[in-house]
């Protein structure tokens, strides 16, 4: 018998849990860092996952969009934590990271890669990456060396990294690399958007939209990272983001061509059928020669 599952509403958390004799696993929202783009429900296999909408009061945020789970529709895949931008979603078993579809190869791992050389860090850099960096997960040691501050150590916080590039963009010294999956453009229709308006800027996790001295929006293509927040919180639909590919390991799964086809173009999916469908042919292929060859 399928046991149930279980909700409970925390002031920052969401858990969603289901105990059985030996184990339990649960997948868990904190919503401090959740910044609603709705990227989960997008993705979601069974519907589950919901968004609110977001609220805008003279052009300002009031409120975000705030994720909800249905316990009835879940079944604690992990679909949604594979693609969550700001890894607000967590799937746990008996206290451990586990996401199921990552194990069972149905889902890939996302390309999230943050790199920072800090053996060749320079303290007169005056800390730029980790002032850069719009969620606080960079932290720089320091220590006095013969009565001067050195850099010893860079510690990231890849819990909370949104893979943004603020922090590649600071460093001086072209010391961090940044790698994040999702490709493709954000177009702005700049005729509609209420004058004055500030909601998606107010909403934008990364800093990535801003007012320019016509009070125009306008969008800084290097640390937009397409989760789509701004599109959702939009009142005038002006922002349309559209993903052109996902960067990630190989699992070629009907479950992810499907979750492609809902987050991408139908362009892209047409286009990752057609290489799997070349990949095997040439595999056939050269299986056909070494089975040929051994008559």
């Amino acid at each position: 018998m399928t046991k149930e599952i279980r909700k409970k509403m925390e002031k920052d958390r969401l858990v969603l849990e289901r105990r059985y004799l030996t184990k339990t696993r649960s997948l868990e929202l904190d919503r401090e860092a959740c910044i609603g783009c709705g990227v989960c429900a997008t993705v979601c296999p069974k519907e589950a996952i919901s968004l609110t909408e977001g609220v805008v009061q003279n052009g300002r945020l009031v409120e975000g969009p705030d994720v909800d789970i249905n316990p009835e529709k879940c079944v604690l895949c992990g679909t949604c934590t594979v693609f969550c931008p700001s890894n607000a979603l967590k799937s746990i078993l008996d206290g451990d990271e586990y996401i199921p579809v990552v194990d069972y190869e149905v889902m890939p791992t996302l390309t999230k890669v943050i790199d920072i050389d800090s053996s060749k860090c320079d303290i007169s850099c005056e800390l730029k990456c980790q002032e850069a960096c719009p969620v606080e997960a960079i932290r720089v040691e320091t220590e006095n060396k013969d009565g001067k501050p050195i850099i010893t150590k860079v510690n990231v916080d890849r819990d909370s990294c949104i893979y943004c590039k603020q922090c590649e963009a600071a460093c001086p010294f072209n010391l961090v690399k940044v790698e994040r999956p999702f490709n493709g453009k954000i177009e702005i229709e700049t005729d509609k958007c209420p004058k004055e308006c500030m909601a998606c800027v107010d909403f934008c996790p990364t800093d990535a939209l801003k007012l320019d001295g016509e009070g125009r929006l306008e969008v800084d293509k290097r640390f937009c990272i397409l989760c789509s927040a701004c599109e959702k919180i939009c009142p005038e639909n002006a922002i349309h983001v559209h993903r052109t590919s996902v960067d990630s390991s190989d699992t070629k799964s009907g479950a992810w061509f499907t979750a492609l086809e809902k987050l991408t173009s139908t362009e892209l999916f047409a286009r990752e059928l057609e290489e799997d469908s070349e990949k095997r042919v040439r595999s056939l292929f050269v299986e056909t020669l070494k089975a040929l060859k051994r008559m």
